[in-house]
């Protein structure tokens, strides 16, 4: 079973993991809002394989989706939303509660991290390739906090190598 994204939002509000009434603001509460949600779905269409048709680039605080702010400035509807009748998310306990198990409690930061390091490895060829590209990108994080996430990571089966699939444009820049 596949959540629709509407529903995936009223999941993500209701567990208290976005607060939709904060996602629009123009304050410090707006912009973890929204780069909670941007993370939260990049985790749930990477890890738990749930496609919401979004696609991603590598951006200052690790993946994110063009088309999926535009659909939160644009076309959102918090009223539907905040609704009591929606709460199909509901329906597929599964996915539901492998995702609290891996991302409930997270912080902004946690996220950003997990985030860009999962999606280095579409595009290294190795462990080590993806910590040197990450440690470069988050240098505003320890090489300790980035290496415990990638070894949470690592136990939670949430980043491997696929050695058909590289690409070398991965930050060319470095």
């Amino acid at each position: 079973m596949s959540m629709k994204f509407q529903d995936f939002i009223c999941f993500l509000n209701d567990n208290k993991m976005i607060n939709i009434h904060n996602l629009m603001k123009d304050d410090e509460n707006g912009i973890i809002n929204r780069l909670k949600l941007q993370k939260y779905v990049f985790l749930a269409q990477t890890s738990l394989r749930n496609n919401f048709g979004y696609e991603y680039n590598i951006y200052r605080n690790g993946p994110y989706s063009p088309e999926l702010a535009n659909y939160y400035y644009e076309e959102l509807d918090l009223n539907g939303i905040s609704s009591d009748i929606n709460e199909k998310w509901k329906d597929d306990p599964v996915f539901t509660d492998r995702f609290l198990t891996l991302f409930k409690d997270k912080e902004a930061e946690w996220l950003e991290v997990a985030a860009t390091l999962i999606d280095s490895t579409n595009y290294c060829e190795n462990e080590e390739e993806s910590l040197n590209k990450v440690y470069a990108i988050k240098s505003k994080f320890s090489r300790g906090y980035v290496d415990d996430i990638w070894n949470e990571l690592k136990d939670k089966n949430l980043v491997h190598y696929e050695s058909d699939s590289k690409s070398k444009s991965f930050l060319s820049i470095f």
